[in-house]
């Protein structure tokens, strides 16, 4: 099977990141066809102060990765979609956190209907809740 990861992968750092190389890594070796679809820029510093990545990679990194997407180019999470959709036969978004649905919206409507499309929600609304989170959860 042909499957696209869209989700965080090194340079980020943490379990998010972590969690989709390591799947990667494990559906690769269980004989799929696996892409990365990551991130260049995944959030504002304004709703992620602090250090968003890493020198050194917390784990063996992913060779099949892209780093197309970025949060302040809404044409690069349609363009990624519409990739997605070509190239594979699911798609999974990894999905950490409310901020993210917009632009996954937007990647799924690129990815048409020729692409399965899941969402792996590790967290389906955060522990410090704000206005339009459980509104947007529910849009994706």
């Amino acid at each position: 099977m042909r499957i696209t990861l869209v989700g965080p992968t090194h340079p980020y750092k943490g379990g998010g990141a972590r969690h989709t190389t390591e799947l990667a890594h494990r559906l690769a070796a269980a004989g799929h066809r696996v892409v990365i679809e990551s991130w260049r820029a995944q959030y504002p510093a304004l709703l992620y102060p602090g250090q968003q990545t890493v020198t050194e990679p917390e784990g063996p990194p992913y060779p099949g990765t892209r780093r197309d997407l970025a949060w302040y180019r809404p044409d690069s999470w349609y363009r990624v979609g519409r990739r997605a959709g070509c190239e594979a036969d699911l798609v999974a978004l990894a999905v950490f956190s409310p901020v993210q649905v917009p632009p996954y919206l937007v990647l799924r409507a690129g990815c048409g209907t020729a692409a399965r499309v899941v969402a792996l929600c590790h967290n389906v609304l955060p522990h410090e809740q704000r206005p339009g989170d459980t509104a947007l959860m529910r849009a994706l």
